[in-house]
């Protein structure tokens, strides 16, 4: 893959591209931002921005036939948009009609207009706002042309004087020009009216560009065929076409005037979610009314992403702009440009809603998990952001917290239960629970604890991802490649897409299968809410499983807002906790305030999550098997770690002690208040690290004290990031005062 190839990910994205009201309306004018301003009861701004597409705002609001009407999303319901009377009250209700006061030098060259109607007078106003020598001739003895059988004539004049207030043109009245040759002038626009004189010119014109076989002269508006609001378009089209010839010589006119845009038809798979039935629109405009009927507008856009994820909300980027500013961090430009989204990339909890919630599937989890692919391997991923994890992972696979089971009766296995390495985590019960119930199944059941390498591939580092899945693929072939019972879904998510050979099955489906009798009724009609986990959003099955359990065991649900494929993360989803704290806090804390109820969840991740911000959440087996209750503590990491030796100890009985880089540790005291205690756990610090800091400082000597307080402080770097520790000692041992980490490494000096 190649950083142009991230293009791709967001080709087929209509977010932001004109709805189809957009696309019918021949000025171009910006539904979407009107009507936001209207909603807002900012019509001044809504004027503004009206004016400046329609160019003559009390004639058009007057005069527009609503082609928009005939296109609108809602018209499926029949309650399209009445943009006509929204208009009438940016008009009526603006605070500030002033025209804008355009100030540039003028120009040398005289453009001569044959008609002053709308198509000339509204090339006329563009021309002349650009400080061209414009001449307007009309044969009548007032401007207007056609809006005489429209609109009373102080209506429209009172517009055209309004609008040309702060630009200088001459209007010739009272003057029919019979032959091109009575005008001395560098270019000609012919808008002369429905039945006037095209002098011959109609024939091999340019449409697009209104250009005319004859050098320097242009036709439009009403004498071609166009209706008033094309009329105003082909005016305002002349002008770019006539500036191109001017300053290029060429006839072509800008392409960005005249292309049309298709109807996507897209918009019109986009939910419906608002109160979309009309009020009665009739009398003179009301404020109030105009409002209502700006807030039935759906403001039609593909949102569907941004609406349901974390990390679009927090940056406020859409998937495009996140594409373009992921392509520049990974080719960042120096002295230019930096790596601008490595954070943001860092932020993904990689959940993958994003993806189903898209109508055309464009997978952000996908793009940002190859960004740091990509920065990995370019050496520029911040370590820190992943370094807590990637050491735990060490940690789940080593000698003190993986553990290989063989079945009893057979060298090679029927069934190999996985459960991850964060379930033994959370409480060593989970394992030996559910352990022991598959046992009772099928005696032909092996264990492997360890970790399924997920922790490298958030980090980006696939050499150390493959070499952790291939261990796991090598003790599965050992074992007579049995079928993996998982446990974790985001264990089974990753299985399923990097170890596809591996025949899995989810503990869930087997405890629905293989119920007990005694299971049943355990749950009164409590009612609880169940919280999927991301990882299990395309596991419908697993989702199904929890239910029946949940059922089946006397318990009543109640869905969240979010729930099966719709599912929400956590928080702890990629790892994002180094990469954006905040962040984090506020996932944790929209998740927990979704209800009141107890939560159930099937992952200890989840579980833990929420337990530790004080929701009261169970684990599912902690139901099943009457392990814990919904107020059980979350351990902190710290116990998480004694927690998986605690574990492999019950299995292997080899009576291993946790805190190995330091043997010392064990016959330390160290007091930890609460509050320190909750700090480490948010900025990713052991209790191991912190001893670690002590021990080698008390030995080194590199330790400072304040002569005031009597408190040592200390530092010590472990990779890339460096502890400081500060403590008071006595006889009985140490006492934290404050802990912190920062992402640098210290030079110590030699002298």
């Amino acid at each position: 893959m190649e950083i142009e190839d991230f293009k791709r990910y967001t080709e087929s994205c209509f977010q932001g591209t004109n709805p189809p009201c957009m696309t019918a309306c021949p000025l171009k004018v910006d539904v979407r931002a009107v009507v936001d301003k209207v909603q807002k009861g900012n019509f001044t701004t809504a004027y503004r921005l009206y004016r400046n597409q329609v160019l003559f705002p009390r004639i058009v609001s007057a005069i527009c036939s609503q082609p928009c009407k005939a296109l609108c999303v809602l018209k499926l319901a029949n309650a399209e948009i009445n943009m006509q009377y929204i208009e009438h009250a940016c008009v009526e209700f603006t605070q500030d009609r002033e025209p804008i006061d355009f100030n540039v030098p003028p120009k040398n060259y005289r453009i001569a207009i044959i008609g002053a109607g709308l198509s000339g007078m509204s090339c006329a106003l563009k021309l002349a706002s650009r400080r061209y020598d414009v001449t307007v001739y009309e044969k009548q003895d007032i401007p207007g042309g056609r809006l005489r059988e429209l609109l009373p004539k102080e209506i429209y004049l009172a517009d055209f004087q309004s609008e040309f207030k702060n630009v200088s043109y001459n209007l010739v009245t009272s003057k029919e020009i019979r032959d091109l040759d009575e005008i001395q002038a560098d270019v000609i626009y012919v808008a002369t009216g429905a039945g006037g004189e095209t002098f011959g010119l109609q024939e091999e014109m340019d449409s697009n560009s209104l250009g005319t076989k004859k050098q320097g002269v242009f036709l439009g508006g009403s004498v071609i065929g166009a209706n008033p609001l094309e009329a105003i378009e082909h005016g305002v089209r002349v002008s770019h076409s006539i500036e191109k010839y001017l300053k290029v010589g060429l006839m072509d006119g800008v392409p960005e005037t005249y292309q049309k845009k298709t109807v996507n038809e897209k918009y019109y798979t986009l939910p419906v979610t608002t109160e979309v039935f009309p009020d009665n629109l009739q009398g003179e405009t009301n404020r109030d009314q105009a409002i209502a009927e700006a807030k039935r507008c759906l403001k039609c856009d593909c949102s569907m992403c941004i609406d349901s994820c974390d990390l679009m909300q927090k940056f406020k980027r859409s998937p495009q702009r996140i594409v373009a500013e992921v392509m520049t961090t990974l080719r960042p430009v120096e002295k230019f440009s930096k790596r601008v989204a490595s954070r943001l990339i860092n932020t993904c909890n990689q959940c993958g809603l994003c993806k189903t919630v898209c109508s055309e599937n464009i997978d952000m989890e996908d793009c940002l998990l190859q960004a740091r692919r990509f920065l990995f391997k370019d050496g520029a991923l911040p370590a820190a952001f992943h370094d807590f994890w990637l050491r735990d992972m060490e940690f789940a696979n080593s000698d003190q917290a993986y553990a290989l089971i063989p079945s009893e009766n057979d060298a090679k296995s029927r069934y190999m239960f996985f459960p991850g390495c964060q379930l033994g985590a959370s409480d060593p019960n989970y394992v030996l629970s559910a352990y022991g119930f598959l046992k009772e199944i099928c005696n032909n059941t092996s264990l492997l604890v360890g970790c399924c390498g997920v922790p490298a591939d958030w980090a980006g580092d696939e050499v150390l991802r493959n070499k952790v899945q291939g261990n796991i693929l090598h003790q599965w072939y050992s074992m007579g490649e049995p079928t993996m019972i998982m446990a974790c879904p985001t264990c089974l998510k990753t299985f399923a897409h990097y170890l596809p050979q591996i025949e899995t099955v989810s503990l869930y489906d087997i405890m629905v299968k293989h119920a007990l009798p005694q299971w049943k009724g355990r749950g009164a009609g409590k009612i609880v809410s169940v919280f999927d986990p991301c990882a299990s959003r395309a596991n419908g099955k697993m989702q199904e499983s929890i239910r029946k359990l949940l059922n089946e065991s006397g318990y009543k649900i109640e869905e969240l807002a979010y729930h099966g494929e719709k599912a929400r993360c956590c928080s702890f989803g990629g790892h994002i906790h180094a990469a954006n704290l905040e962040q984090v806090k506020k996932i944790v804390n929209n998740r927990i305030q979704e209800n009141d109820n107890i939560y159930v969840t099937y992952c200890s991740n989840c579980r833990d999550t929420f337990a530790s911000e004080g929701k009261a959440c169970s684990h599912i087996l902690d139901l099943i098997f009457d392990i814990g209750s919904p107020e059980r503590l979350a351990p902190d990491l710290s116990q998480r770690r004694r927690n998986r030796v605690a574990l492999v100890n019950e299995l292997t009985g080899k009576g291993i002690v946790e805190g190995g880089t330091v043997n010392k540790m064990k016959h330390i005291s160290i007091e930890i208040p609460p509050e320190l205690r909750k700090k480490m756990n948010d900025h990713l610090i052991l209790e191991e690290d912190v001893l670690a800091v002590i021990v080698h400082c008390e030995e080194t000597g590199n330790i400072m004290q304040n002569k005031t307080t009597g408190e040592f402080t200390a530092h010590l770097s472990q990779g890339v990031i460096t502890y400081w520790v500060t403590y008071e000692k006595d006889e009985s041992g140490y006492k934290l005062k404050k802990v912190y980490s920062h992402r640098m490494k210290i030079e110590e000096s030699s002298q």
